[in-house]
């Protein structure tokens, strides 16, 4: 596996506790399918695009409604 490419594929370190990945947040803009394959199984590259994973990264307030697209 190349270094570019290490996360590739990898799911979430935060998907375990995550409401958004579990499917416990309802009114989301997009289906959970679509959420998990953009944001939660995608390693580094999708990881780094969460809000989710950012704010919980930088030690900030994490609701659990905040989702992947947007911090509320």
């Amino acid at each position: 596996m190349t270094r570019g490419n290490m996360h590739l594929g990898r799911l979430c370190p935060y998907a375990d506790t995550c409401p958004v990945y579990n499917g416990e947040v309802e009114g989301l803009k997009k289906p959970g399918y679509l959420i998990k394959n953009v944001f939660c199984n995608r390693g580094m590259k999708g990881w780094k695009n969460c809000k989710r994973f950012n704010l919980l990264e930088e030690n900030k307030k994490v609701t659990k409604t905040t989702t992947p697209y947007d911090a509320e």
